[in-house]
């Protein structure tokens, strides 16, 4: 039941810039008292359900990266998921590393501290993107170059830190660069495809599933993937509206006093 309703938490809160991940990781170690290191791979089993939403809402443009691999480089937004993953990678495994290696060793207290503090440096990030988007670019996919991708690949790998949202972090690092808002956020949905499948690999040879237990895994998975699959349009709409600069920074400056207090 509770994988169940931690699903359902990861479908609604993914389409958000607020950090799925740090948001799963602080309830799950503060009010289910689930150690760091299964909360964390729990977190991004269920990206795996919402993973599956956006290649089902966005099958038409999966469909024609698939077809045209074979030509990859005659397709920009082929080309721009191949260097931006590859860059994930580069920045990402390192931060995981260093996460599995020193993170388990520090109380629920210090790691919930430092979510907040990440919360917070990304609230920072997308209050400092909102006088991009007001400019409204006008770059799109085809008129992307190398550097595009790479920072917006790189940015992508910081998010392994839980409490740096992925969509926001990608999604800053587009519209800093002059992308038009509608392609910024497709980019940054399908960027999230091979990144996803990439973490949970690296949870599954590091952790394994035994753990948590497939049939809880699959449940979570499934609740993530029907709630993400019916909730992305509007929560998509209403993210244009809501202020999540001042969410995450609120939210991260309680996590930081729980801290403390604690």
């Amino acid at each position: 039941m509770v994988v169940f309703l931690l699903g359902v938490l990861q479908g609604m809160i993914e389409w958000l810039p607020i950090s799925s991940t740090g948001q799963l990781i602080v309830v799950m170690m503060n009010l289910f008292d689930v150690d760091w290191s299964t909360a964390y791979a729990l977190a991004f089993y269920l990206h795996l359900g919402t993973m599956l939403a956006v290649v089902v809402k966005f099958n038409s443009h999966v469909k024609n990266m698939i077809l045209t691999l074979p030509k990859f480089k005659e397709n920009e937004l082929s080309i721009f998921l191949i260097i931006s993953t590859i860059f994930t990678a580069a920045a990402g495994i390192p931060l995981y590393l260093v996460l599995k290696d020193h993170f388990g060793r520090q109380h629920g207290d210090v790691i919930t501290g430092l979510i907040g503090f990440f919360l917070i440096l990304t609230g920072i990030i997308l209050y400092m993107s909102k006088g991009k988007a007001g400019k409204k670019g006008s770059k799109t996919i085809k008129d992307s170059n190398k550097w595009d991708m790479i920072i917006a690949g790189a940015a992508q790998g910081v998010a392994v830190l839980p409490g740096f949202s992925r969509s926001g972090m990608t999604t800053a690092s587009l519209l800093a660069r002059g992308f038009n808002q509608e392609d910024a956020l497709l980019i940054s949905f399908l960027m999230s495809i091979p990144a996803v499948i990439g973490i949970v690999i690296l949870e599954v040879c590091f952790v394994g599933i035994e753990v948590i237990g497939l049939s809880s895994i699959m449940i979570g998975i499934l609740a993530a993937f029907l709630v993400g699959y019916l909730t992305i349009e509007a929560l998509m709409r209403f993210a244009k509206k809501v202020r999540f600069d001042v969410f995450c920074i609120v939210f991260g400056m309680i996590a930081v006093l729980v801290f403390f207090v604690l």
